[in-house]
């Protein structure tokens, strides 16, 4: 069963998560439902991390067993845990490409599902260009964006990277960037298909250095 929304790095088309069994083909006929009983959707309980071909996936508001999986654009669930203790947990995508997390939590009740897409991209994350001598965030292109708008930034030496997205509420909305990277400068691209329309920042932190810049999304 497919449902369509849209989301981040990200055309988005939404394969609901039945969560105990994860193919969406166990879904049924109501969206978020198996034989075992039905999913609410609850937004902003997942967060992603990308780090190459690994998606980082926590879930929050459970301290029980969670699930999730990866949907490729064909709709095919590409990598499946159906059910883990560990949260964040590690799903691993077997080629570049734009995907659909879909995640979630039996307990507590009600049983809760959520979904956020990402673009896996090597190049976005791991290209090392022209040796710098400085740290630097630069101002994202275009600026206003519809969907999408690069993020460039450069780090002169071996550094912990984290590149984060806020909403104007100061709410996480994307983790772009969370690992170690060489010198050197690096561009992602950073799609906010299924984001309202707004002001947004976007924070890095490498270093001692930590940075903040505004950028905002006309629909």
């Amino acid at each position: 069963m497919k449902t369509t929304i849209t989301f981040l790095s990200i055309l988005i088309s939404i394969f609901i998560c039945p969560l105990s069994f994860s193919e969406p083909g166990f879904n049924g006929s109501t969206p978020g439902c198996n034989a075992s009983g039905c999913h609410s959707h609850n937004p902003g309980i997942v967060s992603v991390t990308v780090n190459g071909m690994e998606v980082e996936v926590t879930v929050s508001g459970t301290s029980s067993s969670v699930a999730g999986e990866l949907v490729d654009q064909n709709g095919d669930v590409v990598a499946v845990i159906n059910s883990t203790s560990s949260n964040p947990f590690t799903l691993t995508a077997p080629s570049e490409g734009k995907y659909l997390v879909n995640a979630g939590y039996k307990n507590p009740s009600p049983r809760s599902w959520d979904s956020m897409s990402v673009v896996i991209s090597v190049t976005d994350v791991g290209d090392k260009l022209e040796p710098v001598s400085t740290y630097k965030l630069y101002n994202n292109y275009p600026n206003p964006f519809n969907p999408s708008t690069k993020i460039k930034y450069s780090i002169p030496e071996k550094s912990l990277v984290n590149l984060q997205i806020y909403n104007a509420e100061g709410k996480e909305v994307a983790s772009l960037v969370n690992g170690e990277q060489s010198a050197g400068e690096y561009e992602i691209n950073f799609d906010a298909e299924n984001l309202a329309s707004g002001v947004y920042f976007y924070k890095i932190r490498a270093g001692n250095f930590f940075q903040t810049k505004k950028m905002l999304l006309l629909k």
